[in-house]
């Protein structure tokens, strides 16, 4: 945008109105922009209004030419200026003087055999062909020019701004990765832990860099192998209630672990999923990339948690040396005690579920409404308790669900009893084994 082609609204006198051949309106399409409006006069200047900051409902206010009138033409009403000398091309959702309508059309057949693919032409380009101007001149409207470099100002801040906060080499602590997390054994690679805080719960991400070893055969690998490869991984963590990092113990400690009674910690079965286990430093996550160097690696995680941080950067990453270990416990005691409210009025909750008609997760966007049911049955429940043991609930129970559940039971039964009318020699075997 040049501020040396700009108009202004008052610029649209009625002198200017008579130069028009061609007005489209182009409404606001969410991702695709605020809408604007484009004229095109007969002296080949194209006019862009912008929506930026003005209600598309003032389109017909501020565009007079876009007036319509009470009659009804399909889905849409009959533009005044239909009576005035222009038509209205549907497609284009415009406006074109009458008497360019045939070089327009003979411009548009034109630009179709030219390229395959037409509609990458605007139409207002079409309509400048129309009138004999290959290459329009471009007015755009003050307001939009204004918006944008107030817009470019912003950005340019944000840019500036998340460049000094972009996580560095120093964020990035990596540690080797043992085979069961003993230190004696093998190394098989290295891992970074990020975590940062948010809405009272502890968020991370864990890149985990695996080595991969030459075989000397299939399955097969020496003492002495040497790294071939390396391969990156992601995993995110959604709240983390324990230690923030893996507990390495040597071979002895180990050893002298099991060797108890009862020895298995409850967190390595029950809640894996919200905290770090030693077994779940071999749960790598989501593969990244393959590369030949640890160097490329590493870079590429630090370029990769800069784009897909969720929210980790260096203001708001968290200092594992500096946090108290009581976080940590008092995080467990809330989530000890939400599951000590789940089994005190697990039959409510378990009631609130089965009445509601509405899908349970919370992507589907019945969650919201199933949270709220079971909040009001049971208001000796917070919702951070609630959002705490959700995972837990049994959500086969809900009606809908249920509904479901009945309906394609009785389709494999009528399956199975058709098909063995029609076979039942093959069928009966098969219809058997099924109910075993």
């Amino acid at each position: 945008m040049d501020r040396d082609h700009t108009f202004d609204l008052p610029d649209l006198t009625e002198d200017f109105w008579k130069t028009v051949v061609f007005a489209q309106e182009d409404p606001p399409s969410g991702m695709g922009g605020p809408g604007c409006v484009c004229l095109l006069s007969k002296e080949g200047k194209e006019y862009i209004f912008g929506f930026e900051e003005t209600p598309f409902y003032k389109s017909t206010e501020l565009f007079p030419i876009f007036e319509t009138t009470d009659e009804r033409i399909g889905y849409r009403h009959k533009y005044k200026a239909e009576d005035h000398g222009w038509k209205y091309l549907e497609k284009e959702n415009a406006l074109i003087r009458e008497d360019i309508l045939d070089e327009y059309s003979k411009a548009a057949a034109e630009a179709k055999r030219e390229k395959e693919n037409f509609w990458h032409f605007y139409a207002i380009d079409l309509a400048g062909r129309a009138i004999g101007v290959e290459h329009l001149e471009r007015y755009d409207y003050i307001g939009s020019v204004l918006y944008r470099e107030r817009m470019d100002r912003k950005m340019a801040e944000r840019r500036k701004k998340r460049e000094k906060e972009k996580l560095t080499e120093n964020e990035f602590n990596w540690k080797p990765m043992h085979v069961n997390n003993i230190p004696d054994n093998s190394e098989m690679g290295v891992y970074a832990l990020l975590m940062r805080r948010n809405d009272g719960k502890i968020k991370g991400v864990k890149y985990s860099i695996l080595y991969q070893y030459e075989e000397h055969s299939p399955m097969l690998i020496y003492s002495d192998a040497k790294v071939e490869a390396y391969i990156l991984f992601y995993a995110d963590y959604d709240d983390i209630i324990g230690p923030w990092d893996y507990h390495s113990v040597s071979r002895q400690e180990c050893a002298e672990l099991y060797g108890k009674e009862n020895h298995f910690p409850p967190e390595l079965a029950y809640y894996d999923w919200i905290t770090f286990s030693d077994g779940d430093i071999h749960n790598f996550g989501r593969f990244l990339r393959t590369f030949q160097s640890l160097e490329e690696a590493k870079a590429y995680a630090m370029y990769y948690a800069n784009v897909n941080s969720g929210g980790i950067n260096k203001k708001t990453i968290l200092k594992q040396e500096e946090e108290s270990r009581i976080e940590d416990h008092v995080n467990r005691i809330a989530h000890y005690e939400a599951y000590q409210m789940y089994r005190k009025y697990y039959k409510e909750i378990l009631d609130a579920i089965s009445e509601e008609n509405c899908f349970p997760d919370s992507c589907s966007g019945g969650g919201v409404y199933l949270r709220e049911a079971i909040l009001k049955k049971v208001p000796e429940i917070t919702e951070e308790q609630l959002r705490m043991i959700w995972r837990e609930l049994p959500f086969v129970i809900e009606k809908r669900t249920q509904d479901w559940i009945e309906r394609e039971k009785q389709f494999s039964e009528n399956y199975i009893r058709k098909a063995k009318k029609r076979k039942p020699g093959k069928t009966k075997r098969t219809a058997d084994q099924i109910g075993k």
